[in-house]
């Protein structure tokens, strides 16, 4: 459809038409009254004005008009995309134009598909009006996802979880100082893994995540210390076990007090490092569960560790109805034994796992919450690993053991990483009795959301401006990564647009477009050099 633009309020645009048409007129008029011409000549004079004169009418006028386009969709691939892929997925849904973002221009499409990850913030802020879907693509042995605590306590377990498509069977590890701390075998094709070791520094740590001999990642988290805590061991009679459990306690500075009964009514007492305050976790044995300072710490919230099982089964159930527990154990094997790790036995019984508990990674070792923590260890002795020299075994045991049995820290955080400089992180805190509206996270002002069914609990939102470590809760710190958009980071920085556009274009579909046309200054000008040439022309050739 044809239109002009012509202005019927414009003074100017009505005297601008009126002279064209005079100008019509003179030129008829001149051509005809030229007696000198024939008929022939005439006409061809005539044909030339007049389409000099419908040429300058149409300058005055402009007209334009409409086309209907078809909806145009695009294939946009990141620089991290080879060509082989890209033309897999260009034939797999059916697309022709494939794009770069150096080669995109977003006028031209409705739609667009965006390949890979590689994509710089501003090209993505340009497609607000297109319809856009996401493909991921990741090269063989890059992570594609990874995930870590930021903040642990000292013997808690360090999880690291991540995925990534294996180009061969190799070997994925944990490195601390040239130690491996844990090792998995991976599988050619996209698996998942999950590396674990309990947390046996102090303060900022660095671990490496290694693939056959390549550093994937670097595993950067703070490790608070262990609360020192007041412990008291109820016992029937003295074993080396718990006592050589209460030194190392008692080394570590905790408060220590062992109770021992040698007869019917005479009792012994060892206390290390005294303190005043009633315990805060007890250690007995399954004869001492109907124990009134064991029920009473249960009922107080506190934890409660058996050890020292001759019978699993029976000394359960005898847990269980004393202290309204549901633990659960199965025999696995007619061994007296059965190994755990190399100097470390256990009885023969592998935990059931029930409700509300937490089976310790790495040993038979579970603890469930009731009214307070009841934890059961069906570990043999570890005592032999502390008279072999073997230190550092002996203490990642019972710092993972007591980790769980420790009380809720105050002031305590939580942020799951990699935290990325640049991006909004979520941080938890839990036990804060100020309750404080909003707390500082480095140079951030984080306003605090509490939970309605723990007030105790909050969480918000964070932001870090650049790289490196940033203190949290004055004690604590966690690390940013660099923004310099690494495979991860920009991975989710496509996921988050591209979940947020989902939600903007919901129940939009592509459409045909309707695009206006002109013709452009240059064409008028030749236009109107031609039939200036066929008038200078035509009397030259009379």
């Amino acid at each position: 459809m044809i239109s002009f633009h012509f202005d019927r309020t414009d003074l100017l645009t009505w005297l601008i038409l009126v002279l064209v048409v005079i100008l019509l007129l003179v030129q008829v008029w001149l051509t005809l009254r030229n007696d000198s011409l024939t008929t022939q000549r005439r006409s061809v004079r005539l044909t030339l004005n007049v389409l000099l004169w419908l040429v300058l009418l149409g300058y005055v006028l402009q007209p334009v008009w409409t086309v209907t386009a078809s909806s145009t969709h695009a294939l946009l691939a990141g620089e991290d995309v080879p060509g082989t892929f890209r033309q897999k997925i260009s034939d797999s849904l059916k697309v022709r134009q494939v794009v770069t973002a150096r080669t995109f221009n977003s006028e031209r499409f409705d739609s667009v598909t965006l390949v890979g990850q590689d994509f710089p913030p501003e090209l993505l802020s340009r497609l607000s009006r297109q319809v856009v879907r996401w493909i991921p693509y990741y090269a063989p042995d890059q992570m594609q996802a990874v995930r870590w605590k930021s903040i642990v306590q000292k013997g808690e377990m360090q999880q690291v979880v991540g995925s990534l498509q294996s180009s061969q069977k190799q070997r994925i590890k944990l490195m601390y100082g040239g130690r491996t701390l844990d090792s998995l075998n991976l599988p050619k094709g996209f698996t998942s893994f999950s590396l674990q070791f309990p947390a046996f520094t102090l303060g900022r740590t660095e671990a490496e995540l290694v693939l056959d001999q390549t550093t994937l990642d670097t595993i950067r988290f703070f490790t608070r210390p262990m609360k020192s805590l007041t412990y008291q061991f109820i016992l029937g009679t003295p074993d080396f076990e718990s006592r050589t459990l209460a030194d190392w306690l008692g080394k570590n500075g905790n408060s220590v007090q062992i109770t021992a009964t040698l007869s019917k009514d005479v009792s012994n007492q060892l206390t290390i490092n005294r303190a005043s305050k009633k315990p805060d976790v007890i250690v007995t044995d399954p004869t001492n569960a109907g124990n009134v300072v064991v029920k009473r710490a249960i009922a107080e919230g506190k934890s409660v560790l058996f050890i020292n099982l001759t019978n699993p089964e029976a000394d359960c159930r005898l847990i269980n109805k004393a202290l309204g527990s549901n633990l659960q154990v199965r025999k696995v094997s007619n061994e007296p034994l059965v190994p755990v790790s190399e100097g470390l036995n256990a009885l023969p019984f592998s935990i059931v796992p029930t409700v509300a508990q937490a089976v310790i990674p790495g040993y038979p070792v579970v603890v469930q919450q009731v009214s307070g923590k009841v934890g059961v260890s069906l570990l043999n002795e570890t005592f032999p690993l502390k008279l072999s020299g073997d230190s550092l075994a002996y203490n990642r045991v019972w710092n993972a053991i007591l980790a769980q049995l420790q009380p809720s820290a105050i002031n305590s955080a939580d942020i799951e990483a990699p935290v990325f400089a640049g991006f909004r992180e979520a941080v938890h805190v839990n036990n804060v009795p100020a309750r404080p509206s909003i707390i500082q996270l480095g140079n951030d002002t984080v306003q605090m959301s509490y939970s309605p069914i723990n007030p105790l609990s909050a969480e918000g939102k964070f932001k870090i401006s650049k790289a490196g470590w940033m203190p949290v809760l004055d004690s604590l710190a966690t690390y940013a990564e660099g923004n310099g958009l690494p495979a991860i980071a920009q991975s989710r920085l496509v996921r988050a647009y591209a979940m947020a556009h989902a939600l903007d274009q919901s129940g939009r579909t592509a459409v045909s477009r309707v695009t206006e046309n002109h013709l452009p200054d240059w064409v008028w000008l030749v236009v109107f050099i031609v039939c200036l040439s066929g008038l200078w022309v035509e009397p030259k050739l009379g």
